[in-house]
Order: C-alpha cells, then structure tokens, then sequence
C-alpha cells in the first residue's frame, strides 16, 4: 500500500490532486489527506482526514510529524503555495527523519517560479524567449524600451490579483506613485494566445507538455482545450529541462504576434488544472508515481475533447466535522453524492 498524504484539502490544488489520486486504478494506494480548517471539502474524500496547524504556525512541523508517524507515509503532496517554502527547506531533513519523500522542488526554483522578477531573470540568464520585464519604478526612463498597452503586476502575487493592463503614459505615471513590488512587462498577444501548461519530472525523467488554451475567470481557469503545439512543447521542455523540478510544473505562456512562445509565470506546483490533464488522458500524479517506482506509463491525451469546470456541492454530516474538529483525525464516511452527469 502507497500511503500518500496531499495538504490543503480546501483549494483547487489540493483538491485535484486527490481526484487524480482517485483516477489510478492500479496502484493500491490510501490516500491521507489535511487541511487547517475541519469544512475543507477535500478532507471528507480521503481515507484518513486530519486537522493540522496553519503553515504559518510554530506548530506546523509537529502537526505534520505526527501524521508522518502514524500513517507512515510514503509521499506528501503540499497543495498550497504557503507550504512550498517550507517543504523545499525541510526536505531532506523530512526525508531522513521519517522517510517521507515531498513532491517539492529544490528552494531555488521555487524562489525564481515565486517571483515574476526573477523569472524574467532565469529566462533571461538561459536565453529563453520572455517578455520585456522592469522594475515598475525604472518604467519610462529610456532604459525600458516597451510599447503600450503594458502589464503591471505584484512581482509576487497570484490569481491575477493587482494586474493591471496600462493603455497610456498617464496610467503608467497613476501606478508608479506606489511602485513598491510591482513589475512591468510587454503585453503578448492576446487573450486567445494564451496557454497553460503542465510538465512533470522525475529525476532526469520529463513528460510530456500537455499545452491547454485557457479562458480564466478570477483568475482561475474554468474551460479549457488541449492542444498539439510544437513549438510551445518544445520550449517548455527546454526550460524545465533546466529549473530543479521534482514533481509536477506548471507553465504559462502567450505566442506573440510572429508566434513565439514566451513564459510569464512559472508555478513550480501541481497546478489547479492537474484533474484538467488527468481526465483527458494524461494524469500526472500517476506519471511522477509510477517512474518513481519504475513502473511504465504513457499519456494519451484526448485533444478531441475540451473541459468545462462547473460548481458542485457536497453535503456532509454535521457530527463528522464536530468529530473532526473535536479530535483532529477521523475516517470519513460521505454518502454518494448527486453530480450533473451522473446520479448516484
């Protein structure tokens, strides 16, 4: 039995890891699962659910351990980005201690995937395409040759919170008077240009670039169609073939007006469209799990279909959060629950 343990049962992230956990049907696996607060969704579709600390908390080390040693787990999925520090800096000491191994990368790559910056400056460094970046202060000095329309944006920062698309001088000069953290960047190509897209490595051991065209809403995307690209898969397997990844990668990247691929940020995480790629054929949890047990798997990614997100409910028993809460660990039992396509 694998005993693997995912961490924020709450987001996107967390939760779609779990689905894809749930999609490998031959490889015995429990599937333990955690989150700070007893009404993550997510806690109630595992096999074994616990209450830990907040990743902020003195407390946050323990609450892991504690399950480490209980369930003996095998492999941690962090799904929050508030735990990719700490697991890239607690690694191999977690490793040693308790013979738990993190899906993390090494500190470095999350340092450059964690800020827009210094993403522009590895890109740079390597000499992949990327878009014209500065520091929002140093913009309209003469040493930023850019064009309007420009993009603002926190240099760290996440689902598109504070990015702002500047069409004139005047609405550069309005964001520079607080420029503190902010960077400014070329706008690439337009909204139907944009992709994202999910790489894993394992080792030496890179998969294949499944690019999905994506339409976002608040920040998050919600449909979305695979696509063959070439050109895009070539240069996000360049680039991951260079960044310390361990694990699942996403890209995200616009073509520019001669279609030139050039990434804008990088998330050295599984990504919120992991379950996207996992039900159109290529599930890259089962990837990473099975080349670390040297067992073959190949994606067969369906480009015939596209994926629409869609709001769902779970109804959940109140004695089972009480129980939860009460005593920080529980097996969940939820009754099948109704979906749109499928009525249990």
């Amino acid at each position: 039995m694998i005993k693997i343990l995912v961490t924020g049962a709450g987001g996107g992230v967390g939760q779609g890891i779990i689905k894809s956990l749930k999609l490998i049907k031959d490889l015995p696996i429990k599937i333990i699962v955690a989150d700070m607060s007893e009404k993550a969704v997510g806690l109630y579709a595992a096999d074994t659910a616990y209450l830990v600390s907040a990743c902020n908390s003195p407390d946050y080390f323990e609450s892991l351990a504690k399950i480490f040693i209980q369930e003996k787990v095998d492999y941690y999925f962090p799904g929050t980005d508030i735990e990719l520090k700490f697991c890239a800096q607690n690694k191999q000491e977690i490793l040693q201690r308790f013979g738990v191994h993190i899906v993390i990368s090494s500190i470095s790559t999350i340092e450059i995937a964690d800020d827009k910056y210094k993403t522009y400056e590895f890109l740079k460094q390597y000499g992949f395409e990327h878009p014209k970046t500065a520091w929002l202060k140093d913009a309209g000095n003469g040493d930023v040759p850019m064009s309007f329309p420009l993009i603002v944006k926190p240099a760290v920062g996440c689902r598109s919170i504070g990015v702002y698309k500047l069409q004139n001088a005047i609405e550069l000069g309005e964001h520079k008077r607080n420029p503190v953290g902010l960077v400014v960047q070329e706008c690439i190509g337009g909204d139907d240009d944009e992709y994202t897209c999910t790489i894993v490595k394992v080792g030496t051991k890179l998969s294949p670039v499944l690019a999905l065209k994506r339409i976002l809403r608040s920040g998050d995307t919600y449909r979305a169609e695979p696509i063959r690209h070439e050109v895009i898969e070539d240069y996000v397997t360049r680039v991951a073939s260079i960044l310390d990844i361990d694990g699942g990668c996403n890209f995200q990247l616009r073509l520019d007006a001669s279609g030139i691929p050039k990434i804008f940020e990088i998330n050295s995480r599984y990504s919120g469209t992991t379950p996207f790629c996992t039900q159109l054929g290529f599930n890259p949890v089962e990837f990473y799990l099975k080349h670390r047990l040297n067992i073959n798997y190949e994606p067969a990614i369906d480009y015939s279909s596209v994926v629409l997100r869609y709001w769902a409910e779970a109804v959940v028993k109140k004695k089972q959060l009480s129980s939860l809460s009460i005593l920080r660990q529980i097996q969940p039992e939820v009754e099948p629950q109704f979906s749109l396509f499928r009525s249990n």
